[in-house]
């Protein structure tokens, strides 16, 4: 589903962040990356969403490869494929949480059919509809998080990124979270999460450390 091979990015020329890094995932694998804040987790996650690319190397997703698209189909590859969540949710101040959640996908349905969508989506990420139309300000940080997740979710994407999904999180509300990335996990979704917390590691069936600009397999699980 995703093979990334051999990819270098710096951003000075006496600094690899990337250094001849390569990843292969199958489609249904739960894949963490670990590794100390600063040693390149965001940059790599940016690189296999196509938000930047790499100086060389190459990023395919499901047949498509990254190196030849513009920044603008890059956009729109990311935009109907990719999920992507934040460990500051990303959510946009003075919008509801039910149009936080259609706004990836509002130009591709109507309105009325992004609305009922968001709303299971909602329930299915554990938001009660007395939160639907209240402001991102309005809500806790694991409801936040929720809302970003089902945001990611509205435009069915076959990959699912987790920039430190739960590092703004508590420890209750993170557990909540990995029982609802389970669930997804176990109906099929497709997720890479990056993070810095070997609880959250635990759960995937891959792990891979990020050391000197590559990957290292800490475990891999068969089953």
């Amino acid at each position: 589903m995703l093979k990334v091979d051999h990819i270098n990015k710096s951003y000075r020329p006496t600094e690899m962040i990337l250094n001849a890094l390569s990843l292969h995932l199958k489609e249904g694998e739960w894949v963490s990356i670990i590794g100390p804040s600063g040693i390149g987790k965001t940059t790599l996650i940016q690189c296999l969403s196509g938000i930047i690319v790499p100086d060389n190397g190459s990023i395919n997703l499901m047949g498509s490869d990254f190196s030849v698209m513009s920044t603008d189909e890059r956009g729109e590859f990311r935009r109907k494929t990719i999920g992507l969540v934040f460990q500051d949710f990303k959510l946009l101040p003075y919008y509801s949480v039910l149009d936080n959640v259609i706004l990836p996908a509002i130009h591709d349905h109507k309105r009325s059919q992004l609305l009922k969508k968001a709303a299971i989506l909602l329930e299915k990420v554990g938001i009660d509809k007395t939160l639907f139309n209240r402001l991102p300000s309005q809500l806790s940080g694991g409801e936040k998080q929720r809302v970003s997740i089902a945001r990611a979710l509205i435009a069915d994407p076959k990959l699912l990124i987790c920039d430190e999904p739960t590092g703004s999180l508590d420890t209750t509300n993170r557990d909540l979270l990995l029982e609802l990335l389970k669930r997804l996990h176990e109906d099929g979704l497709t997720i890479i999460i990056v993070t810095h917390d070997a609880t959250v590691a635990s759960f995937s069936n891959k792990i891979y450390t990020l050391e000197e600009g590559k990957l290292v397999s800490e475990r891999v699980d068969q089953s």
